[in-house]
């Protein structure tokens, strides 16, 4: 998983989009790639939540 490289796709995804070039079928294909790149960033995200936390936790 690199997060640069998705979030990267997404930007252009993003800009297809609103080039309004694309088809049906791609406009599919293309929203079903995002949903999966969003949900990896995502998962990025809270790992590195959890490990911030971890890192930064004060004991007692």
């Amino acid at each position: 998983m690199n997060f640069s490289a998705d979030m990267d796709r997404l930007k252009g995804i993003v800009a297809e989009f609103e080039a309004g070039q694309l088809g049906m079928e791609e406009s599919l294909t293309r929203f079903e790639e995002g949903v999966s790149l969003i949900k990896n960033c995502r998962e990025f995200l809270e790992n590195a939540k959890r490990k911030v936390e971890l890192l930064t936790k004060q004991e007692p």
